[in-house]
Parts: structure tokens; C-alpha cells; sequence
């Protein structure tokens, strides 16, 4: 699996997904993204959160926040995803973005099934589905006016959490910080400091170090060590790489740093990671 998606040319992409009953490394999308489960059981982690998954639920996922859902190995969970370009709702319409706009240690990203407009949420997304399929005459405009009804659901949904002073404010370090989260995503495999993404956004080293704390809850180096982890993750499960060629090409600079880093983030050592994922794989095919 890809760490980071890049969607299709269209500002707006809906595809139905299962996933794995192993836990894959997170990811990241460049647009905003909803999910819908359709059936079965499971899990959504995000970050350090974990959520448990039942058929009706919906997820709300912002581009910032590192995430990954993975099945029950008796009820494997399917879902419906939406993703979107900010660019289809902030035109005009910004404060219906507020329910992506968040800090994700505080954030609740599941709206339990049974909710009051979950149903409608996801019979919107399956009609989007359907415009996008069939293309009829003015089907991008019929998807946007469905995405719009969505944004307006889930910004009930979440409007009593977020004044309009707070949502201006979110909404601002949001777009601040989009350019260097691009910039880090695209070179977290080279030796880069906080100074170079400060010099790629215009800004001081302590401003793009606040921006960071800010918005993510977390600050660069941790950011920074989370995505060169997570990429050490799926090259460990994807390749047979030596551990030595994985560390230096997911930008460590030695194996002390990237094996204390790994064992602190995953708990276990690379080469243990390796193995216990091997092995689970093997189970998984025997039930296949």
C-alpha cells in the first residue's frame, strides 16, 4: 500500500475499499476524505486513537492526520470513501470546511451509526458515487450540490464544538501550514531541518515550529519521524530491503537513531517487525 495518495485528476473521487485484517502502515491523503462503512466490523485508527467500526458509522479525515482502517478477521469491514479538494467547498463557503479544520488530539472522528444524519450522509455519498460513474449532462454540479449537503451535515453535526472565532482562526493556520506539511511529505527522505521548511514558506523557524505544534498537536521532529517510520514500516512488509538500506532511504542517518525511533514508535525492533509481520501474512494466506 502507498503511504501517500495522490487522487485522480478530478476534484472529487468516491471508491468502495476492505481493509486489510493486518494493521498497515498509516498514510496520508492530499484532499479532505469521508468514510462510510457499509458492512462488517473493525477498526480505524488515527494517530493514537482507535476507533471500533460497525456497518453506519462515518469518519471524518482532514489531510494532516495520519490514519488507517483495518478489518475483522471474522466480519471484514468494507467501507464507501469520499474524498474532495478543499478548493469545491472554501470558494465562498469556507466555514462549511470547519468540520475538517482540527486539532487532532482533541478531535472526534467517528460519528456513531444511528446518529442523527448518518444515513443521509452516506445515501449522499452513493449518489455522488452514481453521478460520477454516469457522467449525465451537468453530473460534476449535481456532485458538488451533494458534497455541499454533506458539509452542512456534518457542520451541525460538529457545530456546537466550534465558534466562528475558533473555526477563522483554525481555518487560517490551516492554509498556513498546508505548504510546509507538502514540503516535509515530499522530502522527509533527506537530511531537512526545520529551518529549510521555514525558508520553503516564507516564515521564521519559530513561527513554522509553532505552526506545527499548533495544528498537529505534535511538533516537525515528531512529525517528521512519524512519516520516516511509517515509510520504514512498508518497506519492511513490502520489500526485502536490508534494514540498513531501508534506514537510509527513509532518511536516518544512521541505524542507533532509526532503531531507537522504531522501537519507541512501534515497540518492537525492525527486524522483529519484519518477522511477526511475515508470519501473519502466512496466516492470512491459509485462510484465503
Amino acid at each position: 500500500m502507498k503511504q501517500y495518495y495522490e487522487l485522480p485528476a478530478e476534484l472529487i473521487h468516491v471508491h468502495e475499499w476492505t481493509p486489510s485484517q493486518q494493521i498497515e502502515p498509516f498514510h496520508w491523503h492530499s484532499n479532505l476524505e469521508i468514510g462510510y462503512c457499509i458492512s462488517g466490523k473493525g477498526w480505524f485508527y488515527f494517530g493514537s486513537k482507535t476507533y471500533e467500526v460497525q456497518a453506519g458509522d462515518i469518519f471524518i479525515v482532514n489531510n494532516m492526520e495520519p490514519h488507517i482502517a483495518q478489518s475483522s478477521a471474522e466480519d471484514p469491514s468494507r467501507y464507501l470513501f469520499l474524498y474532495f479538494d478543499p478548493s469545491l467547498v472554501e470558494d465562498g463557503e469556507k466555514e462549511l470546511l470547519a468540520p475538517f479544520v482540527y486539532q487532532p488530539q482533541k478531535f472526534q472522528n467517528k460519528i456513531p451509526a444511528g446518529t442523527d444524519g448518518t444515513k443521509e450522509i452516506g445515501a449522499l455519498m452513493r449518489s455522488i458515487q452514481k453521478e460520477l460513474e454516469l457522467r449525465k449532462a451537468a453530473y460534476r454540479s449535481m456532485a458538488r450540490s451533494d458534497l455541499l449537503k454533506i458539509c452542512i451535515l456534518l457542520l451541525r453535526h460538529y457545530g456546537n464544538e466550534t465558534s466562528s472565532k475558533k473555526f477563522n482562526q483554525a481555518f487560517n493556520l490551516y492554509l498556513k501550514l498546508q505548504p510546509a506539511l507538502a514540503f516535509v511529505k515530499q522530502n522527509f527522505r533527506e537530511n531537512i531541518e526545520l529551518a529549510d521548511v521555514a525558508n520553503h514558506v516564507n516564515l521564521s523557524v519559530s513561527r513554522t515550529g509553532h505552526l506545527f505544534k499548533d495544528a498537529l498537536g505534535k511538533g516537525y521532529k515528531e512529525f517528521l519521524q512519524t512519516l520516516r517510520i511509517n515509510e520504514a514500516k512498508k518497506l519492511l512488509l513490502k520489500t526485502e530491503m536490508p534494514v540498513t538500506d531501508i534506514c537510509l532511504q527513509c532518511g536516518f542517518q544512521s541505524l542507533t537513531p532509526f532503531y531507537r525511533s522504531f522501537k519507541l514508535m512501534v515497540g518492537l525492533s525492525p527486524h522483529e517487525y519484519r518477522n511477526q509481520k511475515s508470519i501473519l501474512s502466512l496466516l492470512d494466506d491459509e485462510y484465503e
